[in-house]
């Protein structure tokens, strides 16, 4: 029969208190794994109707356990089994959205982020438990969930001075055509909003001319009335794709088309009751923060 050393027997007991420790940490996390999957699907359900989507497909998902000491907490593995998980389904995917989400730049970028969420669940691993959730729009309709819960384990006699850390992580990836089409939708209502803006450029340039002698009444009333008319066909096109209240940007007192305006407006009132007309509709727009 072997014999071992008093020495060799506190080593084996500790070898076997350690092991039986961090069976027990495992365990308590596999424990957890049905709740904080529930909770984790439940934050996905959330993030995808803030972002109006309502038909998210499943792409890949899966998730992992890993212990290990908490200063060498990382996600490096599980990063690169996410980053190929992105380029198997780039492969099968031909159209433009996949190919942005999936590009070289746009992996690494992921895989960036997928660390940058180890490291936030490494910094709460000093509490009993903790929680990290990243949602990440990779590209128009595609969506990535990550999430990291962490319990830690401090016990000097067994492990010394550092903790150790068990961590589950669930990832998904999202697909949504509505998204795809609500981006088109955005790209679209940017374009007539630009353009609306335009059009108020050139009727504040308009009323200029006008209180400068540049143009006369009856021009700048035709005028004005067709970039009037254009306005409304822009708006009513931006209103239709729902940015009705996304027009107008906040500024800091006046924006320089109504600088311009006001400007004009002081002029214009001093000039005599041929310009009335214009003068009302300058009011009326100025009181209603038309050029703002």
């Amino acid at each position: 029969m072997a014999c071992r050393t008093p020495s060799v027997e506190r080593v084996a007991d500790k070898s076997v208190n350690a092991q039986n420790q961090l069976d027990k940490l495992t365990e308590s996390v596999k424990a957890q794994r049905g709740t904080l999957l529930n909770e984790f699907e439940t934050r996905v359900g959330e993030n995808l109707k803030k972002a109006r989507v309502s038909d998210g497909t499943l792409l890949g998902s899966n998730d992992y356990i890993k212990v290990e000491y908490s200063y060498e907490f990382s996600l490096d593995k599980i990063a690169s089994v996410i980053k190929d998980t992105l380029k198997a389904i780039a492969v099968n995917k031909d159209s433009k959205s996949f190919q942005d989400a999936f590009s070289d730049e746009a992996v690494e970028s992921y895989t960036d982020l997928v660390n940058s969420v180890s490291e936030a669940a490494k910094t709460k691993s000093t509490a009993t438990a903790s929680l990290s959730f990243s949602m990440n729009r990779l590209a128009p309709g595609i969506y990535a969930f990550l999430s990291a819960t962490s319990a830690s384990l401090l016990e000097e006699e067994t492990f010394g001075n550092e903790s150790i850390t068990s961590t589950i992580i669930f990832y998904q990836l999202i697909y949504s055509i509505e998204d795809m089409q609500n981006q088109k939708q955005f790209d679209e209502a940017a374009i007539d909003i630009q353009n609306l803006m335009n059009m108020k450029r050139i009727q504040a340039s308009y009323t200029d001319m006008l209180a400068n002698g540049k143009m006369g009444i009856q021009e700048w009333m035709t005028r004005d009335e067709e970039a009037e008319l254009a306005i409304q066909r822009l708006s009513a096109r931006v209103d239709k794709r729902g940015f009705t209240n996304r027009t107008r940007v906040a500024s800091r007192g006046m924006s320089e088309n109504q600088r311009i305006v006001t400007a004009a407006l002081e002029r214009l009132n001093k000039m005599g009751e041929v310009y009335y007309p214009a003068v009302s509709i300058l009011e009326n727009r100025l009181e209603l923060s038309y050029f703002n």
